[in-house]
């Protein structure tokens, strides 16, 4: 009975001729400089948000005054607009409350 030898090819390439592992001009440096630093989430700044809420009073004005002068269709605009932002300011709100319930319960 015959014996059959079997020999795998070694790609082009695969093979690390130095018996040292690679060296990187950089290793000291960490992959996410300015990641580890910094929150990972971007919360909006108070000023952010007390710009916004001035933002959004001077609209409210604007459209009080367009409803005075006749102008229903822009004025009625605004005002749904805000509503959808004050009902999505609600939910939230409620999501938030939700979450410190759970976290208070834990």
């Amino acid at each position: 009975m015959k014996t059959i030898r079997t020999t795998t090819k070694t790609l082009m390439g695969a093979k690390n001729s130095s018996p040292h592992p690679p060296r990187f001009e950089n290793a000291h440096v960490p992959i996410l400089p300015e990641a580890a630093k910094q929150r990972r989430i971007q919360w909006p700044s108070e000023k952010q948000i007390m710009d916004v809420s001035k933002k959004l009073a001077k609209i409210n004005r604007m459209g009080i005054r367009a409803e005075a002068n006749g102008d229903y269709f822009n004025s009625g605009d605004l005002a749904y607009q805000l509503q959808e932002i004050i009902r999505a300011t609600a939910g939230l709100f409620e999501r938030g409350r939700r979450l410190q319930r759970k976290t208070n319960e834990e």
